[in-house]
């Protein structure tokens, strides 16, 4: 009785694992990223740019001023999400 529960139990919390995941990773930080930049000062920024000697030190953050966010979960080819789909389709299908 005990071992139904508990299995059970960990499909959901896989479940709620794998969501929580998703929205942090294609909504809260996209958005962060979107609400960050809004404070930023063009002008400022560009003037403390050219203060920095080292040339790659500059490129380096002219590539944050211009980056965007790449989702976490699809760095690897999305092995994660294949991932946790095989997990959460191998319990479901197997009822066990």
């Amino acid at each position: 009785m005990l071992k139904d529960k508990i299995q059970m139990k960990w499909r959901w919390t896989a479940l709620i694992v794998y969501l929580v995941i998703c929205v942090y990773d294609f909504m809260v930080v996209p958005i962060y990223y979107g609400i960050a930049r809004m404070d930023l000062d063009l002008a400022d920024y560009m003037q403390y740019l050219s203060l920095i000697e080292d040339p790659l030190v500059q490129m380096e953050y002219l590539k944050k001023l211009v980056s965007q966010h790449e989702p976490f979960t699809l760095k690897g080819g999305g092995l994660f999400h294949l991932s946790f789909g095989a997990i959460l389709t191998g319990s479901a299908v197997s009822g066990k």
